[in-house]
């Protein structure tokens, strides 16, 4: 798994939870706003109806006042343009609150003191007629005076009434919307927190796939990668091969005499050895070769871009270090030692043909005395003798000291 490959998920959920956040943040906005709105003017335009119509009553009892004792044709059209402007007012009035969210039965008996009102007002008008020039008398003045404070008092105890009505209706309308404003909050929360949870479960997925993954193609205990992994990536250097003609070479490495460690100081030990020199071979190769553990203390380098003398030398590097690599806890008076088989690929077309070919040479050097590489040029190369003697192999070929790059 690349390292970056799960952060580089978690990254995007991160921008991509941020858009959405940000959404509800704006969507939450613009509905408090528009509710805020919404709860001043549901009721505006009918409360300023209503005071307007609660000064009908003062101006029909000022003018009818005025008239009685100054009955001349300004006061009259005073009067009259009260009693023209009250029926109009409780026809808006009644058509704003058939419109509202007022349940009907609230204002049901306003609705009849309004129209007792509306009943009385031709009364009025044809009195406020008949009144002559030279004034009235003052058994017609109690009379319309009478007849205007009925209508008054039924006008003023109706938009009173209506006015309390509305009020609490706003109050109400206000907590209303202040709940509904907590559940649309909590929603958008929860459907963060989903979100969220959501996200975090497919990171989550992403990783364990990953893990999974990894697992699948990396050995447990030195955290290389396992013969699975080294066989496929084996397959694409093969291809990489047959387009482009580059050299392509793979090494087969076992530890020698490494039952001797196991049984002498155990196999916690044996396994710490393994996981030295997995980290001594990381060490020494390219980031393009690929370090496998075959099983054992058997590994195996595959080495693209590199022909048998690049791998040669590479071998030689490989035995120098492991004979130098110190052996942990008591074993640290042992000296480890490494057979090595190195091929190149040659006409064959697959990862097999040419692991058997390698592993035919490792067996080659394990069979002439071990800590030494072998490669199909049939001359095993190995730490010089202590006199600088050829050595041989028992099987008529000689073997010369390391001469191997560096």
């Amino acid at each position: 798994m690349k390292p970056g490959s799960s952060r580089g998920l978690g990254m995007r959920l991160v921008v991509v939870f941020s858009l959405i956040a940000t959404l509800c943040a704006l969507a939450f906005g613009y509905y408090v706003s528009q509710a805020r709105q919404h709860v001043g003017a549901d009721y505006t335009a009918l409360v300023t109806d209503v005071v307007r119509a609660q000064q009908d009553p003062a101006a029909l009892r000022m003018g009818l006042d005025s008239m009685i004792d100054h009955s001349d044709r300004m006061h009259l059209e005073q009067v009259h343009d009260v009693l023209w402007r009250i029926p109009r007012r409780i026809e808006s009035v009644k058509r704003q609150l058939r419109g509202s969210e007022l349940v009907p039965a609230s204002y049901e008996q306003l609705f009849e003191e309004l129209s007792y009102v509306e009943s009385r007002l031709p009364a009025l008008e044809t009195a406020v007629d008949r009144v002559p020039e030279e004034g009235l008398d003052e058994a017609d003045g109690e009379a319309i005076l009478a007849l205007g404070m009925e209508i008054e008092e039924g006008l003023a105890w109706a938009y009173s009434e209506l006015n309390e009505q509305l009020h609490q209706a706003s109050a109400e309308q206000r907590v209303l919307m202040g709940r509904l404003t907590l559940a649309v909050a909590l929603l958008l929360l929860m459907l963060l927190l989903a979100v969220g949870a959501v996200m975090l479960m497919l990171l989550r997925l992403h990783r364990q796939r990953e893990t999974m993954r990894l697992q699948s193609r990396t050995d447990e205990l030195t955290s290389l990668s396992n013969r699975r992994w080294l066989r496929e990536t084996a397959e694409q250097a093969f291809e990489w091969r047959r387009r482009h003609g580059t050299p392509l070479s793979l090494m087969l490495l076992d530890l020698d005499h490494f039952k001797r460690i196991n049984d002498d100081f155990g196999h916690p030990l044996g396994d710490a050895v393994l996981v030295t020199f997995s980290r001594t071979l990381e060490r020494h190769v390219r980031r393009v070769d690929t370090v496998a553990r075959m099983g054992g203390e058997e590994f195996a380098i595959l080495m693209p871009d590199s022909d048998l003398a690049g791998a040669e030398a590479l071998a030689g590097r490989i035995l120098r270090a492991t004979r130098a690599m110190p052996l942990p806890g008591p074993a640290a008076h042992r000296r480890l030692t490494v057979s090595i088989g190195v091929v190149e690929v040659g006409d064959e077309m697959g990862f097999d043909r040419l692991y058997s070919r390698a592993d035919q040479l490792l067996y080659r050097a394990k069979e002439s005395g071990r800590d030494r590489v072998v490669t199909e040029r049939d001359q095993v190369s190995a730490a010089p003798d202590t006199d600088g003697a050829d050595r041989h192999d028992g099987m008529g070929i000689t073997q010369q000291p390391w001469a191997g790059g560096s």
